[in-house]
């Protein structure tokens, strides 16, 4: 994984994890009451692979929120000028 990727799928494990325990939502009641494997929310919030698309989509959903409202979280995570960088 490159190191740009990891950065980002960090900050997505980061505000995944954030999130939820501000719901005070259990990782066991997470995952089951959202069909969400444990294995897959463990892969995105440890970083450990590179996530698919519907797997973030799911737990955005999962977290009630927009595409929207989580890329400004995203964007308040990531490094300044973050795509700017280098791969």
């Amino acid at each position: 994984m490159h190191e740009n990727s990891k950065i980002l799928y960090k900050a997505i494990g980061k505000i995944v994890t954030r999130l939820r325990k501000e719901k005070n939502i259990t990782y066991t009641d997470f995952c089951y009451g959202n069909d969400i494997p444990m294995s897959t929310y463990d892969m995105v919030v440890n970083a450990t692979a590179q996530a698919s698309f519907y797997n973030i989509t799911k737990i955005v959903k999962a977290l009630g929120l927009s595409f929207e409202e989580f890329g400004a979280f995203l964007d308040k995570e990531l490094p300044e000028n973050f795509m700017n960088q280098n791969e």
